[in-house]
């Protein structure tokens, strides 16, 4: 079980991106905006879209309004790979490719709920130059168990990626790349520092909770109105007895901090981007320890 705990990406340590910040006019102060219309505002930190919840509205700024006038739709799409919202994707065609240079070193970084053909990632230095330069391809093996599926199946790509063991260059520039073909997507790109809790075990579960309504009327006709989902796990890890309280502190420091959980590497569907519900570390032993894990992912 590996943690990648995440950096907040800001106006700062975003240096560049090709995703316009244009999905709406930009809110200005002179202007009346009928019931509907829709705004954004790209403030440093803000960058958000927003809708008015009435007519003849002037002068009411969205940021901080009460609902009274603005209600919040969305982030703007170019920083929707940068909130915490997974379900919200940022959209281009035919790639998404951004830098960052992040304020503390990052020794990984992670893809999340992700449509694209390949990944890749590349890291600068001022000094050294090209430090870093690998392509990650994005199709999925996962239940590929002979030739026929291999020829006939349609083609599947993973979702998420996971990137550890980055080198620790305190002031480098790290460009990531999503190549495709039509829509390409992302809905979180993470960056971080990688910390290892312990071995993961077999016998986790992993699930989803759905966030769908279902509504059955007089007759018995159900009607689905689909909502959001987000991943949860229930996990049990080995860790060493002489690094109980490291543990148990990395995952105190974690409670409030979105952090990438790689239950398994090797293993598609295993990495969640949430938080725990409940941690337990049971001092069982001389030599190895248990903890067990309860994550639920953002939606």
């Amino acid at each position: 079980m590996k943690v990648i705990k995440s950096q907040a990406v800001t106006d700062t340590t975003l240096t560049t991106t090709d995703v316009p910040e244009n999905d709406f006019a930009a809110w200005l102060v002179g202007t009346t905006y009928a019931d509907g219309d829709k705004v954004i505002v790209t403030t440093p930190n803000i960058h958000q879209i927003y809708e008015s919840q009435q007519g003849s509205n002037t002068g009411n700024n969205p940021v901080g309004d009460d609902g009274t006038w603005w209600t919040v739709v969305s982030s703007t799409n170019r920083w929707k790979m940068f909130n915490t919202v997974v379900q919200e994707q940022t959209v281009q065609v035919d790639g998404i490719d951004v830098t960052v240079e992040q304020a503390q070193i990052v020794t990984a970084l992670s893809a999340v709920n992700v449509d694209c053909e390949s990944i890749d990632v590349i890291i600068t230095d001022p000094i050294e130059g090209e430090i870093y330069n690998e392509s990650f391809p994005m199709i999925s093996y996962s239940g590929i168990t002979n030739w026929y599926d291999y020829f006939f199946l349609a083609i599947e790509r993973k979702s998420d990626l996971s990137v550890i063991g980055l080198p620790p260059y305190a002031s480098a520039e790290i460009n990531v790349v999503f190549n495709g073909t039509g829509d390409v997507k992302v809905g979180a790109l993470v960056f971080g520092t990688a910390l290892t809790i312990g071995d993961s075990q077999y016998g986790a579960s992993f699930g989803i909770i759905d966030y769908s309504t279902k509504t059955v009327d007089a007759q018995g006709r159900t009607t689905i109105t689909e909502g959001t989902y987000s991943d949860e796990a229930d996990i049990d890890v080995v860790i060493e007895t002489g690094r109980f309280a490291q543990v148990k502190n990395i995952l105190t420091d974690l409670r409030n901090t979105p952090t990438v959980w790689i239950a398994s590497e090797d293993a598609d569907g295993t990495l969640i981007y949430g938080y725990y519900r409940e941690f337990n570390v049971l001092y069982s032993g001389p030599v190895v320890s248990m903890c067990t894990l309860s994550i639920e992912g953002l939606t």
